[in-house]
């Protein structure tokens, strides 16, 4: 397999693929902005040394190292630049940034490619738990699917919602944002790519209701889902710890990723 990113995501599934973490695969390349960033890191520096292991900036030479399976990690723009090469050369794809395909366009590209190869499209689940029941329950009338995403302030700096509210000031918590999925996942590129995956697996982008808080006195991450359909409701709570390397991604998101790859080179899969 390879990788594109080597960020908060894709440096803790690096180390889930050398340490045997995530299944019997092999890593083959990671593909980065800029290499010469990551001359302290030690983990780049192990695979730097490996001569199995392609580590570059150089997309061409990523691209032309083979691999069954391609983790993105690297952001919507990512998914942009170089799903549809992979799925058309063959290899799967596994997909983080979901929120990319609030461009109905490379979605509907994107799924051709896959139909058109022998190349899959996998969409990683993310942080977004009970996301099989959902969809399994979206296949009977659905009559509403909300969330509510509520971080830390130091999870939202950084983003549009700097510009929305002055998150120096607050007191307490203060929803920002109210919309459909396709703005909220759009707009918040790197902090709500979850609520794009709930609006796939359920009923669309521009049905799913998403509400952002920023909350002062919270440190992680606490979501809400609200789910009601013909084959039943579900409601659901849970609160994520934010990723040390990047307070904007929850640190279970990794995990979901190293889960996705045990699923994929494993003989038994629990779940489906």
């Amino acid at each position: 397999m390879s990788l594109i990113g080597f960020g908060a995501i894709g440096h803790t599934v690096a180390r889930a693929v050398l340490t045997g973490r995530a299944g019997a695969v092999a890593l083959s390349a990671v593909l980065v902005r800029e290499a010469s960033r990551y001359g302290d890191d030690p983990l780049a520096a192990q695979l730097v040394a490996d001569a199995a292991i392609t580590f570059t900036d150089d997309p061409a030479s990523f691209l032309s190292t083979p691999a069954d399976l391609v983790v993105e990690a690297a952001g919507q723009e990512a998914v942009r630049a170089y799903g549809r090469t992979i799925l058309d050369g063959g290899s799967d794809l596994l997909v983080v940034s979901i929120g990319a395909f609030t461009d109905d366009q490379l979605y509907a590209e994107m799924r051709a490619a896959a139909e058109g190869s022998v190349g899959r499209l996998m969409l990683a689940s993310g942080a977004l738990p009970a996301v099989d029941w959902m969809q399994a329950a979206s296949l009977d009338r659905v009559t509403s699917v909300r969330i509510t995403q509520t971080k830390p302030v130091a999870s939202w700096r950084g983003t549009p919602a700097e510009e929305l509210t002055d998150l120096a000031e607050l007191t307490g918590p203060v929803c920002f944002f109210e919309g459909a999925a396709r703005a909220a996942a759009r707009v918040f590129a790197k902090s709500s790519n979850i609520t794009a995956m709930l609006a796939l697996a359920t009923v669309g982008m521009d049905q799913t209701h998403v509400r952002l808080v920023a909350d002062p006195a919270s440190s992680r991450m606490h979501t809400r889902i609200e789910f009601a359909s013909d084959a039943g409701e579900l409601r659901v709570e849970w609160r994520g710890t934010p990723s040390s390397a990047n307070p904007s991604t929850s640190a279970d998101v990794p995990l979901s990723v190293i889960k996705a790859v045990r699923n994929w080179v494993g003989d038994v899969v629990v779940g489906v």
